[in-house]
């Protein structure tokens, strides 16, 4: 996937990476640190490997909250963007390499939803996506996840999503009440009442 306002020699780099990848493995969180440190100062060798090592686990992030194939590319590209030209804002003591790297994926998706929000149609996110989200972990948990399933979906459609938002993704209540088109009162409310039904469904 070509990146719009990366240097072109990045799509070469990354050719070459991509056929050391499954020597390599994965990235140390130090190599991560190390790799956008060198990215700030226009390593493009050093910014094909992150993308390499960190692209995967971050499309897969865009896809969850975003529920379509198409537009969880457009917001990696968006992020990898942001990365190659605000890697300099990167501070190790403030957190990990892949903390900032998902926070701006996620800043990329709030973004996408806000857009959304102005077409009725498509505002919102996949409620198949969120469910499948919280049906899914290890087995052990199967039991405990399939009554939480069983819960949410006893809750009305827009409330269910701005619950998942909150508590899978860590969206703020403003970002909710942004990517979902709704005054940020009903949003809350939608919350706080969701929770309450979700605490009674479980113990019951």
């Amino acid at each position: 996937m070509a990146l719009r306002g990366i240097p072109g020699q990045f799509i070469l780099t990354l050719k070459i990476v991509k056929r050391l990848e499954d020597r390599l493995g994965s990235a140390s969180p130090l190599q991560l640190q190390q790799l956008i440190q060198r990215t700030s100062r226009g390593d493009t060798a050093a910014f094909a490997m992150l993308y390499a090592q960190t692209a995967p686990k971050l499309f897969g992030i865009a896809s969850r909250i975003i529920g379509r194939r198409e537009e969880a590319e457009e917001i990696l590209q968006e992020a990898f963007v942001a990365v190659w030209e605000r890697s300099s804002d990167y501070d190790a003591a403030k957190g990990s390499a892949i903390g900032w790297l998902t926070t701006l994926v996620r800043h990329c998706a709030i973004d996408q939803l806000r857009r959304r929000a102005v077409r009725p149609e498509s505002r919102g996110v996949s409620d198949e996506v969120l469910l499948s989200l919280a049906a899914s972990g290890s087995t052990d948990r199967g039991a405990e996840l399939g009554a939480l399933q069983r819960c949410l979906g006893e809750l009305d459609e827009q409330p269910r999503r701005a619950v998942l938002l909150a508590y899978l993704y860590g969206f703020t209540r403003e970002d909710i009440s942004a990517g979902l088109g709704v005054p940020l009162g009903t949003v809350k409310t939608w919350i706080r009442r969701s929770v309450e039904r979700l605490k009674r469904c479980l113990d019951g």
